[in-house]
């Protein structure tokens, strides 16, 4: 798949660093759109499911595990939708154990290490697996 081709979603609640997320990638012409929080992205599921989701852990109303979980209990094809989670949480890949997901990179990170995780996860597809209700 090439950049030009595949859509993602920022789910994060800070403004800053989402805008700058999405110029970097619609720049490299990634299609892009953000939400501000979980619930916000569950609603832009509904509108149009990504190639891949890149999700901030915590945030108010749904957290990235939390919007993660409902993901896959919808099973509606969200399911599917790999998750790449950035944050600067600590313990990140035990949060990325319970999400199910092989894909997370802890904040701050370069631009290359995530347009690398992104190609990874664009040609894996690895869905997440949760592991417990978050």
């Amino acid at each position: 798949m090439t950049n030009n081709e595949a859509s993602i979603l920022i789910v994060d609640d800070d403004t800053d660093v989402s805008e700058l997320l999405a110029a970097i990638l619609s720049a490299r012409k990634y299609f892009v759109r953000i939400a501000h929080d979980g619930q916000e992205g569950l609603d832009m599921l509904c509108e149009d499911s990504p190639d891949v989701v890149i999700l901030d852990v915590e945030m108010p109303h749904l957290t990235g595990p939390q919007m993660a979980y409902r993901m896959f209990i919808e099973d509606a094809g969200k399911e599917r939708i790999p998750i790449v989670l950035v944050s600067g949480v600590a313990c990140l890949s035990n949060v990325s154990r319970c999400v199910g997901t092989p894909y997370y990179l802890g904040k701050p990170f370069r631009i290359a290490k995530l347009l690398g995780l992104l190609q990874k996860a664009l040609a894996e597809r690895l869905a997440p697996t949760p592991t417990v209700e978050l």
